[in-house]
């Protein structure tokens, strides 16, 4: 085996050995605490029980958890019998639903309650390192996808397909950034990057290639890290091309989630369960990389394959993925979130996403006009984080915030004008809660509420679950729910990929010592810049310039400190009184 594939077998087995331990050692904690770090769901009561799935009801749901997590119901213990693995199927806050895991049934699952759900870890190493075999198998496709992935092999285009291209973007709403990206995309004979910053129609831009693709007679597939981003793309093709098609192949996760405005996209099981067999052409279909390696889609040879979200795809997922495909798009941008790592790697690189591990090499194209940020929003992060390059258009240049009612006590945070406000609260010496912050967070929000503005279109961010929780109890002692249809309280990493009206971000820390000795989480600049970002007309930040005194050890994390500091300088300042 070749040092490359050694060292992504390599990370692959610490990163489960590290997962496992952090379950073990999760597991191990009361089961307060387990719901507090919102990494359980206890006092729950099953109400209906089938072979394959549970509906599940408990009084309350303050988990990380998502549709699509793997988990453990358990009676307090998830070391004990009864315990049964499975999958989270459907999160609606009290009301969950969970379908059985790998050979697992439900016939010995009672209705009772003080059931807990626990966070659980499946081991799916095989599917990885089958993966990487095939890449050391010496194959002229395996040599390809190894050069693309070590700077062998570069971007190369065939002219007559960008023609092609040319033609093909004269009838579609492009913007200049978005056409010359898809003509590039389109022509490339190995593989393409698009960077997409926040707003700028990445998604959008996906629909349109993926459908011109298989318009050409290709077979497409679109893959993620995770199913939500797939059925979103899928969703944004059907919805913006008509493209009919199109389907998902994968287990039945959450069926509304396909659902666009003409009708259903199609979910089946395996791909010979779909209308397109193995000799089909011209259609598109959504998988993740793990159904690439399985029953569902082995063996299935694509055109095309396009890594949505590619910024949070770690290179043994993408070596899964590209193996499966003769030529390979990027869609990503590696100053949003980065993939989940647990475990510390050396060497440094192979805990990359693909899409910044290629980015390093050919940056490929940019998308440079945001529809979601108005030009104040837009002016920091674009300054800080793209060079300057990214600048809202025409229409959302100018929106502001207009709200009716009279203005009360935050009402100077919410005029229609500065859009970038930042909030001196005088606190220090917090850690991870700041009662001060979330009284204001609450009460700018519940004002916000009262002069006409939709709780949909408000959100909060915090970095840490416990400043969540405070939030939440601030807006429901004024009578707002945070979750549902309502207001979303949650942290960065919840958060990415939405965008809202306002925005109002918690930096909760104001003792220095605290911050600097998690600076390589609370100050990593892809958090900061996904927190700043989600907003159209108002972003207000809330926080202690305490904070700036932190004085990490890292010289790395030092300057991430003044990306902070500069977001500070760059706002409209009050104080809170």
């Amino acid at each position: 085996m070749n040092d490359y594939v050694q060292a992504l077998l390599d990370f692959v087995n610490r990163e489960y050995d590290a997962q496992t331990i952090q379950v073990l050692e999760l597991w191990q904690q009361p089961i307060g605490r387990r719901v507090a770090e919102g990494e359980a769901v206890a006092d729950i009561e099953v109400v209906h029980i089938e072979p394959q799935r549970a509906w599940l009801r408990c009084s309350e749901n303050q988990s990380k958890f998502r549709p699509g997590d793997v988990v453990r119901l358990n009676q307090g213990n998830p070391l004990q019998s009864p315990c049964f693995a499975c999958e989270l199927e459907e999160d609606r806050g009290t009301d969950l639903v969970v379908r059985a895991g790998y050979r697992v049934g439900f016939n010995e699952l009672a209705h009772r309650r003080g059931w807990v759900l626990d966070r659980d870890i499946v081991d799916v190493r095989f599917l990885l390192e089958s993966a990487l075999a095939q890449l050391d198998d010496g194959s002229q496709h395996s040599q390809c996808v190894s050069g693309i992935l070590q700077g062998r092999v570069r971007p190369s285009f065939d002219s007559d397909a960008a023609r092609s291209a040319r033609a093909i973007v004269q009838h579609l709403e492009l913007d200049g950034s978005q056409a010359e990206a898809f003509v590039q995309a389109f022509s490339t004979r190995t593989y393409y990057l698009i960077q997409g910053p926040p707003g700028t129609g990445k998604t959008y831009l996906l629909a349109y290639l993926a459908e011109a693709l298989a318009q050409r007679g290709e077979r497409v597939l679109v893959t993620a890290f995770t199913h939500r981003a797939i059925n979103n793309a899928l969703r944004k093709i059907c919805e913006v091309t008509g493209f009919r098609r199109t389907a998902k192949i994968g287990q039945r996760l959450r069926a509304d989630d396909l659902t666009w405005g003409r009708g259903q996209i199609p979910n089946y099981e395996h791909l010979s369960d779909s209308p397109f067999d193995r000799g089909d052409t011209g259609f598109i279909v959504g998988g993740t990389c793990f159904a690439l390696r399985t029953r569902r889609l082995r063996d299935v040879t694509f055109d095309t394959v396009i890594f949505d979200e590619a910024g949070q795809v770690t290179l043994p997922l993408a070596v899964a993925g590209m193996l499966a495909g003769r030529r390979h798009i990027f869609i990503g941008d590696h100053k949003q979130m980065r993939p989940v790592v647990v475990a510390d790697h050396t060497p440094k690189w192979v805990a990359r996403s693909v899409f910044e591990t290629l980015f390093e090499r050919t940056p490929g194209s940019l998308l440079t006009t945001t529809y979601r940020m108005n030009a104040e929003v837009n002016a920091y992060p674009s300054q800080r984080f793209y060079g300057g390059l990214v600048y809202p258009s025409s229409d959302a240049h100018s929106r502001r915030l207009e709200l009716g009612g009279r203005p009360g006590a935050f009402g100077a945070l919410l005029m229609p004008t500065p859009s970038s406000i930042f909030v001196e609260v005088g606190h220090s010496g917090r850690g991870m809660r700041s009662p001060e912050e979330a009284a204001v967070a609450a009460g700018v929000v519940a004002e916000a509420v009262s002069r006409g503005l939709p709780p949909t279109e408000i959100a909060v961010v915090a970095p840490y679950r416990a400043q969540v929780r405070l939030i939440r109890e601030a807006l429901r002692s004024r009578n707002l729910e945070p979750s549902g249809d309502g207001v979303i309280v949650d942290t960065v990493e919840r958060i990415q990929g939405q965008e809202r009206q306002v925005v109002v971000v918690s930096l909760t820390t104001s003792d220095p010592g605290h911050a600097a000795q998690r600076a390589s989480f609370y100050f990593q600049p892809n958090r900061l810049n996904v927190a700043i970002t989600r907003p159209r007309v108002k972003r207000i930040v809330i926080g202690s310039p305490r904070l700036f005194d932190a004085r990490p050890k890292d010289a790395e994390h030092q300057r991430w400190v003044e990306n902070f500091r500069g977001l500070y300088e760059s706002s409209h300042v009050f104080v809170a009184k």
